[in-house]
């Protein structure tokens, strides 16, 4: 009867010991996950900060070689802008 409960609560802590390790796995797959996300996030508004100076450069450009001057773009882009 010792032995047998014994042998209980050893497997009761084996099987303690399994199910806290998976769940602790769990919980870093998903946080690196989620992080992974955070930084996919980052990553894409920075491209796109980035594609947008870009076209207002290319912009600026287009219109410099149209003959506008610096207030003339100005104003333009005030316009725009409203």
């Amino acid at each position: 009867m010792a032995v047998e409960t014994l042998s209980n609560i050893t497997q009761d802590e084996v099987e303690y010991a399994r199910m806290t390790t998976l769940i602790k796995s769990q919980l870093d797959y998903q946080s690196g996950m989620a992080e992974a996300r955070r930084s996919g996030i980052e990553e894409g508004r920075e491209e796109g900060r980035e594609e947008g100076e870009e076209k207002s450069r290319q912009y600026f450009l287009e219109l410099l070689n149209q003959g506008l001057t610096i207030d003339e773009i100005k104003e333009r882009l005030q316009q725009q802008a409203n």
